[in-house]
Formats: C-alpha cells, structure tokens, sequence
C-alpha cells in the first residue's frame, strides 16, 4: 500500500489549507484582541470569553436549544413510525417508498424554505388559489416547521436502517415465549433500534441548532439562533473574534456529537 501514499498528498494539502489552517486561524482570534485580521496592537486575552454572555447571544443560544428541540421531538414522533412501518410492511420495493421520501431533498433548499414562506404569509399562494389563508410568517412556529421538513427524512432513514437490518427471528422468539406484539415491540424492537434512533436525533438537532437559513427566511428577522449571531459578526460586525470563538464552541459539540454516534454506531450502520 506504500506505493498509492503519495496518492493522498492533494487530500493531505486540501485538508491542511481547508481545515487545519482555517481552525488555527479561529483559535488564535478567539484568544486574541486584535481587530480582526489587523494585528497591529494584539494582545493574547479572555475578554472574547466575557462578552459572549452578552444576554442577545444567550437568548439567541436559548432559542436554537429550545427550536432544535421541538423540532427532534417531533421529527422522532413522526419519523419512528415512518419508519417503522416501511421497514416492517410487505412491499416488494421498500426502495421505492424511500425515494419518495428523499425526493423533497433533491431540490435546493433555499427553494423548499421560499414555498413555506410563500404558505406561511396571509396573503399568499394557497388563498390565492384556494382561498386558505395562513398568517404564520416571522413566528417560531415557522421556523420549527422548516426545520421539521427540512431535516425529516434525516430521523427516518437511520432508524429504518436499524429496523430493516434487524434478526428478524428475535421477534419470533419473543412471540413463541409469549410476549404479546406490543411487548414484542417494546423489550425487543425499540431497544435495539436506538441506535437509529440516537443517530437520528444527533442528525437533526445539530443543523437545527446551528443552522441560520431557515430562521433567516422564516423568521423574517424576528428570530435570533446562534447562527445568525455567528453570521452576524463575520458578515456584517467584522467581529472575527467573537465569531471565531462562537464557532469553534460549535465544532466542539459536533465532534462530541460524532464521538456518540461512534460509540453508539460503531459499525456505522446509521450514518447516510
């Protein structure tokens, strides 16, 4: 295998310029004073740590925890059965049912979050057509229903993966001794599909709570999630510092959000 190194020595060179170098860069703004990339004067300090308890960044922090988390629940609520009964139903091209669900993805997101805004204002495309008027545009339960039918299918498909790759012959045990199908269902079905399920959840709380397109076009600049914040410094306050330090508490959950699923999923049956 010696021979194919140097084969990896572009991947190596993106990953340095890519990810190594950017993450450097985010480390030393988050501990330094200096203005952005104006160095003249930089001081190594704390201070970064200090100002991100500014009260508008928690509220923001407490929305993305608070909308991520509806957004779970409900995604598991309406997910586990979803994929429940593809995995457990007759059908002879459960692939197909599955192409369905993902045909929403295929389309560009910013289009998919356009018709919910569209829906979502009163005087928009379902009253003009069938006279249903909606006034929920701007509110969080917009924001929460874009994430729901934004990152669905991401609860479904690693549950039905567990369920699908199930010893079906465990249920017929667990029949044979007795046990009822909702007991069936309960000591021997759920409990081994929650690793899905704990992949599924990691899935779609994170873009949830870190995202900032849909509470952008949803919210109507009524809804503040952490994401905004971080767009905010980088885009429009040109405060690198803080943005810099936001985001690599950000990445930090991420990779402590991969390690579960690594430990959870060791063979990595659930990730898409």
């Amino acid at each position: 295998m010696k021979r194919f190194s140097n084969l990896a020595v572009p991947y190596k060179i993106w990953m340095y310029v890519l990810v190594v170098i950017p993450i450097a860069l985010m480390i030393f703004l988050s501990f330094s004073s200096s203005n952005g990339f104006d160095l003249q004067g930089a001081s190594f300090t704390f201070k970064n740590f200090i100002e991100i308890t500014n009260p508008t960044y928690l509220k923001a922090f407490i929305n993305s925890m608070e909308f991520s988390f509806i957004a779970t629940v409900i995604c598991l609520l309406i997910g586990y059965p979803v994929a429940y009964i593809v995995a457990t139903s007759k059908i002879s091209n459960k692939y197909l049912v599955l192409l369905i669900l993902i045909l929403p993805m295929w389309t560009n997101m910013l289009l998919r979050l356009k018709v919910i805004q569209i829906i979502s204002q009163p005087n928009g495309f379902l009253y003009n057509t069938l006279g249903i008027s909606f006034d929920f545009y701007g509110t969080k339960e917009a924001v929460i229903l874009g994430m729901i039918l934004m990152y669905l299918p991401f609860m479904i498909f690693p549950i039905y993966t567990v369920l699908d790759k199930m010893d079906k012959s465990l249920l017929e045990a667990s029949q044979d001794l007795g046990a009822s199908k909702i007991k069936s269902f309960l000591k021997v079905t759920f409990p081994l599909s929650l690793k899905g399920v704990t992949s599924g959840i990691i899935m779609v709380f994170l873009p949830c709570a870190m995202g900032f397109t849909i509470s952008d076009i949803l919210g109507g600049g009524n809804i503040q999630l952490i994401g905004n914040i971080v767009e905010r410094f980088f885009k429009v306050a040109n405060n690198y510092n803080l943005g810099s330090l936001i985001s690599l508490i950000i990445i930090v959950l991420v990779l402590g959000s991969l390690f579960i699923i690594s430990k959870v999923d060791e063979e990595g049956e659930t990730l898409l």
